[in-house]
């Protein structure tokens, strides 16, 4: 059992020599799918382990602000759990000052930490995904006012069950009007195949709308298969109002429209 374990940690390490010291690569690896590494330096005041640099300027890029609020008081603590520094000039996570001795445990600890900080990525996420539905929460409301019921996170019809709709809009004149918020392939995929359901399956009048957050998230094959089932598919980011009313026309009429 020892062996067996041993072989798990180790047999994933990959170590190689490069001119500023040692590059780690180890089996620990992220949802993206890459390994998590850092770099060994021997410095004048001893051993120092860094990362690439890459990590914190990334997590700012995407919108995380590290300078105030509570993100400030998460990242402290996170740095002060695991005895890392912020290297202000670099972006570097590191730890410095270390005997040689030292170095394996401070590894392990600093793996345990570059696990931890990416976490931060899916604050981002979960941020973006509810501003979308948010704005667009927003202006359905704003836009159709009292002329259709809008119910969230709610199914278009009982047998239609498989993939709740992030909104449906009802009037009493008309088919219901499911609304599929995506950032991605799999939410229109899902619109796609609810919709696929109400015209083979439960022969149900409705209409099944994705509305896209931004257009470049599709692929090109999901993009030319919902394009070519759904009812509509509309992109939001960047054409907000057309968006709306093209939902708002499929739900009223062409006297929903808003000119």
């Amino acid at each position: 059992m020892k062996d067996a374990l041993c072989r798990a940690f180790c047999d994933g390490l990959d170590v190689r020599d490069v001119p500023a010291g040692l590059a780690v690569r180890t089996p620990f690896s992220t949802q993206d799918g890459d390994f998590i590494g850092f770099y060994i330096r021997e410095l004048a005041g001893g051993f120092r382990i860094e990362d690439s640099g890459v990590i914190y300027p990334t997590l700012e890029a995407d919108g995380l602000d590290f300078s105030k609020g509570s993100r400030a008081e998460a990242m402290a603590e996170l740095l002060e759990e695991y005895a890392v520094e912020l290297d202000a000039e670099d972006g570097c996570f590191a730890i410095n000052g270390l005997a040689e001795a030292q170095v394996p445990a401070a590894a392990m600890r600093f793996v345990a930490f570059s696990l931890r900080v990416r976490d931060f990525a899916l604050m981002t996420e979960a941020r973006v995904v509810s501003s979308f539905r948010d704005d667009v929460k927003r202006l359905l409301a704003e836009t159709v006012g009292d002329r259709a019921e809008i119910a969230e996170r709610a199914l278009i019809t009982p047998s239609l069950a498989d993939f709740p709709a992030d909104f449906v809009l009802r009037t009493p004149d008309r088919p219901p009007v499911g609304v599929y918020l995506a950032t991605g392939d799999t939410r229109v995929l899902e619109a796609a195949a609810v919709q696929s359901k109400a015209i083979h399956e439960t022969h149900e009048h409705c209409a099944v709308i994705a509305l896209v957050e931004r257009g470049r998230a599709l692929t090109a094959n999901v993009r030319r298969y919902a394009s070519n089932r759904l009812t509509a598919l509309a992109e939001f980011r960047g054409d907000e109002v057309a968006s709306i009313q093209r939902i708002v026309q499929e739900t009223i009429g062409q006297q929903g429209t808003v000119h």
